[in-house]
Formats: C-alpha cells, sequence, structure tokens
C-alpha cells in the first residue's frame, strides 16, 4: 500500500482563484496610473498631496540618515585630528629647524665680530701677532690653564702675551710641537705690571686661583682708585706688550687700620670661554739694570 506515489495536481485548487487574473490587474493599474500622471501633469492636482507626503516622509528620512551621519561625522572627526597632529609635527618640525638656522646666523654673526675685534687688534697691537684656537681647557681644578693650537710654520716663545678680542687672557707658558700651554692670568700667584688708564698710577695684579677675582696689592687708602676704572700693561720689565687692556676694577674697600685697600678686579678677556686669540711676540729685551755703587764709608762700615 506504500508503493502508490500520490500526485499533487499541478495546477492549484479552485479554492484559491478568486478576483480578476493577473493580467487584467495589471492593465487596470496601469490605465489609473497613466490617467493620474496625465492628470496631474495637466492640472497639477496631486501638488499638495505630494508636499504633505514629503512633510511626513522628511522626518523619517533624517532619522534614517541619522546613523550614516553619526558615523561619518565620527570618521571626519579622527581624520582631522590625525591631520592636525601631522600638521603639528610639521610644524614642531619646521620651527626647530628654523630655530636651530636662527642660532647658527646669531652665532656665525657673533663669531664675525670676534674675529673683526681680533684683527683690529693685531693691527694695532705694538708687535707681531699670531693667530690661534684654544683648542681645550686644563684640566686641573686648581689651576687656570688653557690649551692652544699651533701649526708647524709658527714660532711661539715661551713668556708671549696671550689676548683675545677684548684684552690679556694669559701667557705662554710652554710650547709644544702642536700645542702649547697658556697660563690664565687668574691663575695663583701671577703677577701682571699694570697701571691704571685714568691716571697712570702703576700697581701689580695678583691672580688668586680658581673661582676667585685677581686682586691689587699694596694699595694705600690715599690713592686715586675707583670702581669700573680699567687697567692695562705698563710694560714694567718688559714682560707684557704695553697698554693691552688686562682688567676692570669692580670692588675698592678701604681699611682705615691696615692703611691699604684691598681691590678686587674682573679680567677684560673672555677667560673662561675665550676661543680665538692672538700669540703677541715679546717686546724688545730691556738693557740691563744698573750696576748700584756702594758708597766707601758703608764698605768700610762693612769691613769693620
Amino acid at each position: 500500500m506504500f508503493d502508490r506515489v500520490t500526485s499533487l495536481p499541478s495546477e492549484p485548487p479552485r479554492f484559491f482563484n478568486r478576483g480578476p487574473s493577473p493580467i487584467a490587474k495589471l492593465t487596470f493599474f496601469g490605465v489609473i496610473s497613466l490617467a493620474v500622471m496625465f492628470i496631474d501633469s495637466r492640472f497639477q492636482t496631486l501638488e499638495k498631496v505630494r508636499m504633505a507626503i514629503a512633510t511626513v516622509v522628511y522626518p523619517v528620512q533624517q532619522a534614517a540618515l541619522l546613523p550614516a551621519q553619526a558615523v561619518t561625522r565620527v570618521s571626519e572627526l579622527f581624520e582631522t585630528r590625525a591631520e592636525l597632529r601631522e600638521e603639528n609635527k610639521r610644524l614642531k618640525a619646521d620651527l626647530l629647524q628654523a630655530s636651530q638656522g636662527q642660532q647658527a646666523q646669531i652665532a656665525a654673526k657673533q663669531e664675525s665680530e670676534r674675529l673683526l675685534k681680533l684683527l683690529q687688534m693685531s693691527q694695532s697691537a705694538p708687535t707681531r701677532a699670531q693667530a690661534a684656537r684654544v683648542v681645550y681647557m686644563g684640566r686641573d681644578a686648581f689651576s687656570e690653564k688653557a690649551f692652544i693650537d699651533r701649526s708647524t710654520s709658527q714660532v711661539f716663545e715661551p713668556g708671549s702675551a696671550v689676548v683675545d678680542e677684548l684684552g690679556l687672557l694669559g701667557q705662554l707658558t710652554r710650547v709644544h710641537p702642536l700645542f702649547a700651554e697658556v697660563t690664565l692670568l687668574t691663575e695663583k700667584d701671577v703677577t701682571i705690571p699694570v697701571k691704571l688708564e685714568r691716571t697712570g698710577m702703576r700697581a701689580l695684579l695678583y691672580g688668586r686661583g680658581p673661582g676667585k677675582r685677581p686682586e691689587l696689592k699694596q694699595v694705600a687708602n690715599t690713592l686715586d682708585v675707583k670702581e669700573g676704572d680699567i687697567l692695562i700693561t705698563s710694560n714694567i720689565d718688559g714682560l707684557f706688550p704695553p697698554n693691552v687692556r688686562v682688567a676692570k676694577i669692580t670692588s675698592v674697600q678701604r681699611d682705615p687700620e691696615s692703611g691699604f685697600a684691598r681691590v678686587e678686579c674682573t679680567p677684560t678677556a673672555n677667560v673662561a670661554g675665550a676661543d680665538a686669540v692672538l700669540v703677541l711676540d715679546k717686546p724688545p729685551a730691556l738693557p740691563p739694570r744698573p750696576v748700584t755703587e756702594v758708597a766707601p764709608e758703608t764698605v768700610g762700615k762693612k769691613r769693620k
């Protein structure tokens, strides 16, 4: 009984065949659509209907567009922030490069001004001047020394004065094949014969070591010494060329009990940061000191 296969009818039962046929429906609605389109185009009768429908549907359309608009705005926000970051990085790099260029230009201008002053000093120097550069400072914290380069064609002599564009820096103490050692005027116990540019009074300037300002010693309270006075080399004993700026008086303290004033000075040269310097040849040697004659009476007393 299960071998029989019941076949379904190929056409739907008549129970579902109600109303006109699909072709009749298509024709009917097509004719109505054409008629409505003709009437609307001819008499504009559906304009108000369209406006009312558009007014009703517009909020729905905007509500439907909200998610897409939100996504678009968020993506634009992230894109804008990324672009701003990149622009900020680029502007910072440009600013840094411009700042470095400006600093290099300022440094080059200052270097040019220093070299011009050094050239003017070499032209006005009373002796021959040879240019050199400070290659490094001394490593000993308790001494004030610098080292300058020296070419094979330059002849340096120990004892020669070393100056920068502002004044006396120190004195050559050792000469090596490729460099020379300069003892700065601030070195302890270095003595430089000087005179006041304003009055011509002679004195001795003593270095006091690292971190301390040089000072004039054995200056009586009655002498005309003021803060701001400029000290220049006096060429006493022929150690330095004359009239080279050495220091500026920055402090004068008079002591009535001792009768002497304490006079502290600041070097005019850039002792701690000199770069380009001049090595001045030693001035001509002075004639020998005259022999002091001893009175006969003194000789007789000594013999007794």
